[in-house]
């Protein structure tokens, strides 16, 4: 019966290659609750938690940075095939 070791059980870490941004968010006071809004996304001046209704305040994350695929541009009114 092979053995499992605990590198086979941890799930997949972000790799060094990986690029990270920093983005302004606005996260839930609430310690148990992790939600969290980028600001980009928010339209109130002091948004409440969407999940607990709790206050909620600016912080910081690092995310991942996303790459576009591609530069696909459509046609209007012309179908695709």
């Amino acid at each position: 019966m092979p053995t499992s070791t605990s590198e086979e059980q941890k799930p997949e870490q972000s790799t060094p290659e990986t690029e990270l941004q920093q983005v302004e968010i606005f996260k839930c006071k609430d310690a148990i609750c992790k939600a969290w809004i980028r600001k980009e996304f928010v339209t109130e001046a002091s948004p409440s938690c969407p999940l607990c209704k709790g206050p909620m305040v600016r912080s910081y994350k690092h995310v991942p940075v996303v790459k576009k695929k591609g530069n696909k541009k459509f046609i209007v009114g012309k179908r695709r095939l």
